[in-house]
């Protein structure tokens, strides 16, 4: 059991190991794990016991497995002993993932300051203590997602000693003095991501002209600055970068100088603008990866962003992408705050198609808000609402299913039942 993308899950739990209580926070791990890429491989359930989680923790680590994520057992009491069992088998730990799981917490609740959870190494293996709560879970894991990839890609060896790059030159991965790449630069496999390249130089810092990060929003990292601050401020700006779809540069700053950047969107394809947090867009945002869009959540709601994983790009407001002829519009929310007005600005954007859920009973209301708006018929009849195909299924999973259905019809000019149309 080895390689960047493995991981396991372990539920810390009495009640969980005895059977009389259900492992909701370790199936919210797994399965924000796997929409993230990683390979679950094994999922563990040991009671709060010291010595047992350590034998667990130690088995996982000496298997090669990258990420494990312990869930449970890290707050104060008196068999809360998760952290004391993890300080036991990691050799390094990485306080800094703690405390931006405890800062996610805190902006949804104060009781996440009494979270004692760590993480750290243990070889090959970064382990990683999350909350017990379902919710915590979703909070502290989504926090992590878009910096652990690069985490374990050091922790692999891949790309040499960072930042000071005095590593032997093992490869294409390894790096120069300074962390400029020793050759072509990271190798990275077609598909969404920023670029990430110095173009300019002043002062002395750990940075040279041509050193490249490669960034996947709420993914993979890939490459170096040169340093630690540079490349966090990198992941930082890519997701805003890649939302807007269009390069900028940046200048950040180093005690000993400063370095400029090109930030450069790379898009698969289509965007599809997934607008509101709701377990259809969740599971629609899979279809769309297997049709060839480029999905890009948009929830207006703090909240509900805030509590969302970063696996993909977000926004706040549909102005905020740059829509173009070949994109599509989804709500998934018919009853979000202020609707009338997103779907305005979707039928003004050019994007060749945009859907509503909801009943026909949910409609009229804001049919007759965009009409006061000066919407004609004519305008009105691009809108998909009830949106997707007549499948008759009801799940979250089955809703999705009808939208991408819908989507691929639409892109074909076919009728293949339309909900809005029968």
């Amino acid at each position: 059991m080895s390689g960047p993308s493995t991981a396991a899950v372990v539920t810390i739990s009495d009640g969980v190991s005895r059977g009389v209580r259900a492992d909701d926070s370790g199936d919210v791990a797994a399965d924000l794990l796997r929409e993230a890429g990683y390979d679950v491989r094994e999922r563990a359930v040991v009671a709060d016991e010291r010595e047992d989680i350590e034998r667990v923790l130690r088995s996982l680590a000496s298997r090669g497995v990258a990420l494990v994520a312990t869930t449970g057992g890290t707050g104060f009491g008196p068999r809360d002993v998760t952290p004391e069992a993890t300080r036991a088998v990691i050799e390094r730990e990485a306080p800094g993932l703690a405390e931006l799981m405890r800062r996610a917490g805190l902006d949804h609740t104060p009781m996440a300051a009494l979270s004692r959870a760590v993480a750290g190494s243990a070889g090959r293996t970064l382990i990683v203590n999350l909350p017990g709560s379902p919710a915590g879970v979703r909070e502290s894991l989504g926090a992590l997602l878009g910096v652990v990839p690069h985490a374990i890609e050091l922790l692999s060896g891949a790309t040499g000693e960072h930042p000071t790059g005095h590593g032997e030159d093992d490869g294409p991965s390894a790096r120069t003095a300074g962390g400029a790449p020793a050759g072509p630069g990271p190798r990275v496999e077609p598909g969404p991501r920023v670029d990430v390249r110095a173009v300019k130089i002043e002062g002395s810092p750990p940075c040279r002209v041509g050193n490249l990060i490669t960034v996947v929003p709420g993914g993979e990292v890939h490459g170096t600055l040169g340093c630690a601050e540079f490349d966090e401020a990198a992941v930082r700006d890519a997701t805003e970068v890649y939302a807007a779809g269009e390069p900028t540069t940046r200048v950040y700053r180093h005690e000993h100088g400063t370095v400029e950047v090109y930030l450069e969107p790379v898009r698969r394809g289509p965007a599809m603008a997934l607008v509101a947090a709701t377990d259809v867009a969740r599971a629609l945002r899979r279809h769309a990866d297997a049709l060839g869009f480029d999905p890009v959540l948009v929830e207006p709601r703090a909240e509900r962003l805030a509590a969302t994983d970063r696996t993909h790009p977000t926004a706040t407001a549909l102005d905020e992408l740059r829509l173009g002829a070949d994109d599509v519009v989804v709500f998934t929310d018919h009853d979000m705050p202020g609707i009338a007005s997103m779907i305005a600005a979707a039928l003004r954007s050019p994007v060749r198609f945009v859907g509503v859920m909801g009943s026909r009973r949910h409609v009229g209301p804001y049919l007759d808000a965009l009409r006061a708006m000066g919407f004609s018929d004519r305008d009105l009849a691009r809108l998909r609402s009830p949106v997707g195909l007549d499948l008759g299924g009801r799940s979250p999973e089955e809703i999705a299913l009808a939208i991408a259905a819908g989507l691929v019809a639409d892109a074909n000019g076919r009728d293949g039942g339309w909900l809005d149309r029968s």
